[in-house]
């Protein structure tokens, strides 16, 4: 018998995901979503209202308006005084959690704590976590908001309550799973205050952005990368020292170079006499550009850019960058200028 029942609800089991895979869930996923941005459109600052506040019983809520219902029917007809006062109360006391749970939510201010700009000045790597900060002020000076939830989704709520008159800023996190501008997901703003007979809930959209840049593949600059010397005005040779850090070429040998500098295995191919050259890393301006590394696909190409920015950029290069789709990137170095390169790779589209 045991295991009939167990076949039975394994059957009944597989029949219910059926069911699931059947349903156009997507499609219903978007229908809410089109509709939510006309209900609650995004925006940086939103005060809740009875327009974007939704609220309906819980299963416990249900279960004990139902039952406050059955006793009201059994006391009229009974005809039963005490039962009918008991079912009044309870009627009452559900209908009071309806409106207590309801003004929880309502005048709650949420902003977003940061401003935003575009390109937004939040940057993290693909790959990372970008994090988003909300601000959250009571109603008035006399209002509190207790039991409350917040999250991108139920898998990252985070409770808390809000004092009279108090504010409070939280940090949400999401996983920044593709380059480029990410939008935060909607957020899920929930309450079962009091008594858990009622939940009030609400979906704003700050409009909170991050920037998120190519996360960086390790690579090497290949042999054909375009270096150039930097020099100042009425000086030929100045950038081009012995003894400094990175191999420039060879040129012919002069009288009073260094022995040391001297390229014997050229010289031992027949090439003649020749003095090696050297030149400070912050005296070249490197050229990265997307044939660099031709035969990836464009993904892993920005990577490797995205990398080779930040390998350049400490070592102090100047760098410049050319993308497809005409993007040039001026030389430059320093941080601001690392940014606005790893920005032209993290906005960078194909061309059509």
């Amino acid at each position: 018998m045991g295991a009939g029942i167990g076949q039975r609800t394994e059957r009944v089991i597989a029949a219910w995901q059926w069911l699931l895979h059947r349903l156009p869930v997507q499609a219903f996923r978007k229908r809410q979503a089109r509709w939510l941005s006309r209900r609650v459109p995004p925006g940086n600052k939103l005060r809740l209202s009875q327009r974007i506040i939704f609220i309906l019983p819980t299963m416990r809520g249900v279960m004990f308006g139902f039952g406050a219902i059955i006793v009201m029917i059994i006391a009229v007809a009974e005809r039963n005084l005490v039962a009918l006062l008991l079912g009044t109360l309870f009627l009452s006391l559900f209908l009071l959690s309806l409106i207590l749970c309801y003004r929880n939510l309502s005048g709650l201010l949420l902003s977003a704590a940061d401003l935003q700009l575009f390109p937004p000045r939040q940057r993290v790597f693909k790959g990372d976590v970008a994090d988003f900060r909300i601000a959250l002020t009571a109603a008035g000076e006399r209002r509190s908001h207790q039991d409350l939830w917040l999250g991108f989704g139920d898998d990252s709520m985070m409770r808390l309550s809000i004092g009279a008159g108090a504010s409070t800023t939280i940090t949400l996190s999401t996983q920044a799973a593709q380059r480029g501008v990410l939008s935060a997901p909607r957020l899920m703003l929930r309450t079962q205050y009091p008594v858990g007979l009622w939940r009030a809930w609400s979906r704003p959209d700050l409009a909170m952005r991050v920037l998120v840049y190519p996360q960086p593949f390790t690579c090497t600059l290949p042999a054909t990368a375009s270096r150039t010397v930097s020099r100042q005005p009425g000086e030929q040779q100045a950038s081009c020292r012995s003894g400094m850090d990175d191999f420039l070429g060879l040129r012919s040998y002069q009288a009073g170079d260094s022995r040391r500098h001297i390229a014997w295995q050229a010289m031992a191919k027949g090439q003649g006499l020749r003095t090696k050259q050297f030149v400070s890393e912050g005296d070249q301006t490197i050229t990265l550009r997307w044939s660099m590394f031709q035969g990836h696909d464009p993904e892993t190409i920005l990577a490797f850019l995205s990398y080779q920015v930040l390998h350049l950029s400490r070592r102090q290069h100047s760098i410049e960058l050319r993308l497809p789709a005409n993007v040039k990137v001026a030389a430059g170095q320093g941080e601001a200028h690392k940014h606005q390169l790893l920005q032209a790779l993290a906005l960078w589209e194909p061309p059509v």
